[in-house]
Parts: C-alpha cells; sequence; structure tokens
C-alpha cells in the first residue's frame, strides 16, 4: 500500500478497512514513508494495534525503540486518551487540547521544527462504542489541528460501522472531514491505474453533485430574496401614500397614528407598549464609499430585516435618512423587550452582500416604554430618542432604555455643535495617554491618545463622547487630525528629552474614507521629525471591515512611511480573520469583551489562547485592551501576551511640558 507518496503537511486522511493486517500495514507503510522524510511520528493506538504495527515497522527495517528514545516517535495508549477527552458523551475541546495537541507540540529538542505525521484510533473506538456523531465531533477538532500545526493526520474507520441503512450520515460526514478518502482493500483488486481511476472518478461526480446542490441552494435563496422583494415593493405601490417608498416601510405618519391608536386602546390596560428607535451605524460610511445606490439597497435589505424580526402586530416604520421606529404593543413586563432587542441587533449584524463587497454594519436601539416613559405620542418617540444617544455614547451595536436622567443631562445638541466647532482654536481639547505596559517587565512600552474636550458650558467630555459629538456635528476629520498633529510633536517633545515611547491612536471610518490620510500621515511626521516607527496607527475591525480593500490600499501606504498598524477590538463580532492576509498589521489588540471574561469564563480563556497563538505564528504582537485587575493581568502574562493595557493602570496627562507628565 502506498498512502505515503501523496501526503502533504496540513493535509487530513482517511482509511476505511475490512481486515485488521490490511489496516496494520497501511498504518506501518504509513509512518516508514514518514520516517525516512525524518519527520516526527505520533500515534494513539490500542495496545493490540500497536504490537502490529511495530511488528511491521520492524520488518521494514525501522528501530522502533530507538525513535521512541530520540524523540522521534511518540504513542499514546488510545483508550487511555480517549476516556482523558470525553465530557458528557461528547469530546471535549479543552481536554482534546490538553491531553492531545500539547503532546503533538511537545517534541524532543532535535524535532522541534519538524513535520509532524500523526495516525489516531480514537474516532475508530467511538464507532465501536456506538457513538458515531461524538466520532464526527472529534473529526471536527482534529480537522482544524491539521488546518493551524504542520501536521499529516490518518485516521482509519472499520467498514463494519457502516452496514446498517441508518449509518450513511455519519460515514458522508465523515468523508466530508477529510481532504483525502482511501477506499477499503476490496479496491485492491484492481490495478493500482485503475484504482486511483476510480477512485478520481468518484471523486469528481461527488464533487460535481456537491456544486450542483449549492447552486441550487443560492438559486432558490436568491429566488425567494426577489419574490421577498417584489411583494413588498407591490405592497408599497397599494400604499404609496403612507409608505417610504425607498424601504416599503409606513412611513413616520403612519407610525405615528398607529401609536395613537395603540395608546387610547390600552390606556386603562396593564400592559405596556414600547417604543423603539433605531439608527444603522455607519451608513454614511457606506454610502461614501460604495455610492448612494448602494447605500440605498443596503438601507432597504436592513429594513427587511427588522421587518422579519418582529411578530404579530408589532410594526416597524422609517422616520428618515438611517433612522427608524419599531413599535411593540402588549408587554405583560419590562424584561421582555431585552430578547427582542437582542434579537435585532443580532439580525442587524450579519454582512450583507452588495456588489461584490461584504457590508458590515450594525444598529443601536433608544427603547421607550409606555406609559412609564410618556403617555403621548410625541413624549415616547422623544424619550425613545434621548435613550438612543445614550446607547450610541457607549459605541455601536448598543441599546439603551430611557431613564428620566436623561431628560435633565441631556444638552441641546445645537448648541453643543457650534461649541464643539470652536473647541479647536479656543483651545479647549485636550490629549491623555493611556500606557501599554509590557507582560513581563512591567514597563511602560507605549501610550494611547484618548482626546476629551474641557467645555467652559459642557463639562469635561470623555473621548467616547466626544467621538460621537464629533461625528454628529461632521468634524472627525478635522478633530482627528489636531489629535495626530499632536501626538506626533508630543511624541518627538518626548524622543527629544530622552523619553522614548510609541505612540498610538485610533483612526475612525470616517478618516479611513479620506483620499489623503496617507499624505496628511506623513506630512505630520515630517513636520513633527517624528519617526515613522513611533507612531502606531489602530483600526478596528469593523473599520478595517467596511471596505476592505481600501483598506489594504491605506495600511500598505501607512507601512511604506515606517508606521505601526494595529486592529483593534479583535475578536468583537466583526471577524476580520477571513481578510487578515490582505492586510500589513504588526498589532493585534484583543477586545475587552474577552479580557472581562477571561479569568472566570473557559471559552474566553480558549478564545484568548488561540488569538495570543494564532498571532504569535503570523509574527505578530498581542495587546490585551481592558485589563482591570491583577488576575487578569498574571493569567494574560502566563498566556504569552506582550502588552495589557487598561484601568489597572492611571492615564498620563500632558498639557505642553514634560516636568508636567504625571498620573492622572
Amino acid at each position: 500500500m502506498q498512502v505515503a507518496a501523496p501526503c502533504q503537511t496540513h493535509d487530513h486522511i482517511v482509511q476505511f478497512y475490512e481486515d485488521d493486517d490490511f489496516l496494520a500495514d497501511a498504518i506501518a507503510d504509513y509512518l516508514h514513508a514518514g520516517a525516512l522524510l525524518d519527520e516526527r511520528l505520533f500515534v494513539v493506538l490500542t495496545a493490540s494495534r500497536l504490537a502490529a504495527v511495530i511488528q511491521r515497522l520492524e520488518a521494514k527495517g525501522m528501530n522502533v525503540q530507538a525513535a521512541t528514545a530520540s524523540g522521534q516517535l511518540t504513542v499514546l495508549d488510545a483508550h487511555t486518551s480517549l476516556e482523558a477527552i470525553m465530557h458528557d458523551g461528547l469530546p471535549d475541546e479543552t481536554l482534546f487540547e490538553r491531553h492531545i495537541v500539547e503532546a503533538i507540540q511537545a517534541p524532543a529538542p532535535r524535532y522541534q521544527r519538524h513535520p509532524v505525521r500523526a495516525f489516531g484510533e480514537l474516532v475508530n473506538l467511538l464507532c465501536e462504542g456506538g457513538n458515531p456523531d461524538a466520532a464526527v465531533h472529534l473529526e471536527g477538532l482534529w480537522h482544524n489541528v491539521c488546518r493551524r500545526l504542520p501536521i499529516t493526520l490518518l485516521c482509519s474507520y472499520a467498514m463494519t460501522h457502516f452496514r446498517r441503512a441508518g449509518d450513511h450520515h455519519a460515514f458522508d460526514a465523515i468523508c466530508d472531514h477529510h481532504t483525502h478518502v482511501l477506499p477499503a482493500e476490496n479496491y485492491y483488486r484492481l490495478s493500482p491505474q485503475q484504482r486511483l481511476r476510480e477512485v478520481t472518478r468518484l471523486q469528481q461526480q461527488a464533487q460535481v453533485l456537491r456544486h450542483e446542490t449549492e447552486s441550487r441552494a443560492r438559486a432558490e435563496t436568491a429566488l425567494s430574496a426577489a419574490q421577498q422583494l417584489c411583494h413588498d415593493m407591490l405592497m408599497g405601490l397599494a400604499s404609496h401614500a403612507s409608505h417610504d417608498e425607498l424601504t416599503g416601510l409606513p412611513n413616520r405618519q403612519r407610525a405615528q397614528n398607529y401609536l395613537a391608536e395603540l395608546i387610547a386602546r390600552e390606556a386603562d390596560s396593564d400592559t405596556k407598549i414600547a417604543v423603539l428607535h433605531i439608527d444603522i451605524d455607519r451608513l454614511q460610511s457606506i454610502n461614501d464609499s460604495l455610492g448612494l445606490d448602494i447605500g440605498d439597497y443596503f438601507l432597504h435589505r436592513t429594513a427587511q430585516r427588522i421587518k422579519r424580526c418582529l411578530g404579530q402586530g408589532q410594526v416597524v416604520s422609517r422616520l428618515g435618512s438611517d433612522e427608524m421606529l419599531v413599535v411593540l404593543p402588549h408587554l405583560e413586563k419590562e424584561a421582555d423587550i431585552q430578547s427582542i432587542v437582542e434579537r435585532l441587533l443580532d439580525w442587524t449584524s450579519e454582512p450583507v452582500e452588495l456588489a461584490d463587497h461584504k457590508v458590515f454594519a450594525s444598529c443601536s436601539i433608544g427603547v421607550s416604554l409606555f406609559p412609564d416613559h410618556g403617555r403621548t405620542v410625541h413624549e415616547l418617540i422623544r424619550n425613545a430618542g434621548l435613550a438612543l444617544r445614550q446607547a450610541q455614547r457607549h459605541g455601536c451595536r448598543q441599546y439603551h432604555l430611557f431613564t428620566p436622567e436623561l431628560q435633565r443631562s441631556e444638552p441641546d445638541r445645537v448648541v453643543l455643535r457650534g461649541a464643539l466647532r470652536e473647541a479647536i482654536p479656543r483651545g479647549e481639547l485636550e490629549l491623555v495617554y493611556q500606557p501599554l505596559i509590557c507582560a513581563r517587565s512591567s514597563q511602560v512600552m507605549a501610550v494611547e491618545a484618548l482626546p476629551r474636550w474641557n467645555s467652559p458650558r459642557f463639562g469635561l467630555m470623555g473621548s467616547q463622547q466626544l467621538v460621537h459629538a464629533a461625528e454628529e456635528a461632521g468634524l472627525t476629520a478635522s478633530i482627528g487630525q489636531w489629535v495626530l498633529d499632536m501626538v506626533c510633536r508630543q511624541g518627538r517633545d518626548w524622543l527629544d528629552s530622552g523619553v522614548g515611547l510609541k505612540m498610538n491612536l485610533n483612526i475612525s471610518t470616517t478618516q479611513l474614507l479620506r483620499d489623503d490620510l496617507v499624505e496628511k500621515v506623513g506630512e505630520a511626521l515630517i513636520n513633527s521629525g517624528l519617526p515613522g516607527k513611533m507612531l502606531e496607527i489602530e483600526l478596528t475591525e469593523s473599520v478595517l471591515m467596511s471596505d476592505p480593500q481600501r483598506a489594504s490600499t491605506i495600511l500598505r501606504g501607512f507601512k511604506a512611511l515606517g508606521v505601526r498598524v494595529a486592529i483593534d477590538e479583535f475578536g468583537s463580532g466583526r471577524s476580520v480573520l477571513t481578510q487578515l492576509h490582505r492586510f500589513p498589521v504588526d498589532t493585534i489588540k484583543i477586545d475587552t469583551s474577552l479580557i472581562d471574561g477571561i479569568v472566570d469564563h473557559l471559552h474566553c480563556r480558549a478564545i484568548v489562547r488561540s488569538i495570543i497563538i494564532m498571532a504569535h505564528e503570523l509574527g505578530l504582537q498581542v495587546v490585551a485592551n481592558g485589563v482591570e485587575t491583577r488576575e487578569q493581568a498574571i493569567h494574560l502574562r502566563h498566556k504569552g501576551c506582550d502588552i495589557l493595557q487598561g484601568g489597572l493602570w492611571a492615564p498620563l496627562e500632558y498639557r505642553g511640558d514634560l516636568d508636567e507628565l504625571g498620573h492622572g
């Protein structure tokens, strides 16, 4: 048998068999070929199978005892290993990593950089135990290992496990999990060339059938979407006077009339009415980067998603621009609203395919309740709007329930925008710097610039509030330029004074869309004299994915200036993994939401560990953002995180003289 010849690193091969001697020959051929290539061998075998394989390897001239002593061959007992990784009838990913993957990653010094050739009998044992679903689940774990480690894996299944008609599903699922499927020995009655042609023919037929199934599914999905769109358009034509032409939703007047009718009917009822003010995050960025036509279509698709998310009697209407209003009647208690709002946030965060672009967006939601927060249409809509603005202060994809304090704290929006336009010439903007700490030495390695507004009228406005106010006032570009210039000048001042701190600052979607962004960064570096390597520009996953092609071009421009690039909020849900190869980045900043749960939640720990391992494999530096406790810092240090950042360390304030640098 010659399974070894076509094997390559990352291949995941399955060998079906009927005769134990046939399988022992196959395993021995496979391992012996790896030994001749000086690969490291890793096997998980039962005692009886191990004895048969060793006998055949030694017959081929291999010194098994010497290979084991040198660390080239590692052997685990299959029964013991299977018992160690099972939990509640299924293989547990964390236990699998601990007992199997860590053993693969712990070679003798001589074989640390050698590829691994592995054989595992665990899946076969699961099938023998009558648990094929667990075998399929374990194949998925093995497949992920093959993708991320330099390993070639051979699995085996006895054909006796698939004799019943009900076993076909498990058999197909097992085949789908492998890159190569080697048939049982019945095929070896053919000559090698006939056998290869037959297997190739069957695989080609399977591939054609798979493509036909996928094409038909796509066609049915497209047809369903087209039918829904036609239906909505016809309904819009039938009630044009009371509906929004672009989205097909009821317009503002229709929504207000419906809400007024509900209030009149429910005035003496014990149930509540919820009013949701929804704003689509960053729709303007989509319009700017892809055009108004694409932006309008995206708005329409989002409106239909919201509509399909609602139930009987729940109505969505368009208020105007990128805002919508949802009315939810007959709620028994305030808590009933949470599941509906979270479902809306999830559905509107799914990517939309538009003109060969995968567009990511999200929504922010403000909520008011009748009769708790108002007894008229005007009061309920106004208070939902106040709650929406409060949600937006905390970032994208947030929601907030109205509280009376919002009425007292909400500034006059027109006056605020006017005051913000004068903030730079009046010298009211200032920077604070959050330190980035080396996880091993606890030394400050860099600082991230956070702007804030010290307004005589509105008081001290923090970074998040300032960014949101700047977006509302259309001042993101000018304030971003001020931050860039100040950071570069202050970084040069500190460098001249012997303090060589790397300067970090964040770039928004609006700044990313500027045609002259790279040029402006270059001018700031030249004017200040700050070396490019002392500046690191951070972009969130959502900013990068708003226009990946443009972002990739701009990032290459930054690299040409010597500027470092970091991906902020990594793991926040807008996964950039599929596009990561396109972005010339130096650093990954793990999102605060993952760091929050790293001490108490197993899944957060596993995700953070995986991100760190992946980043280091790619030669990237890892920053943990949002570190608030010493327990988090210690855990991250032990897991190999490079840099720590968060509330555990006080921010630095700087007002123009190095001597004034102190703790805030």
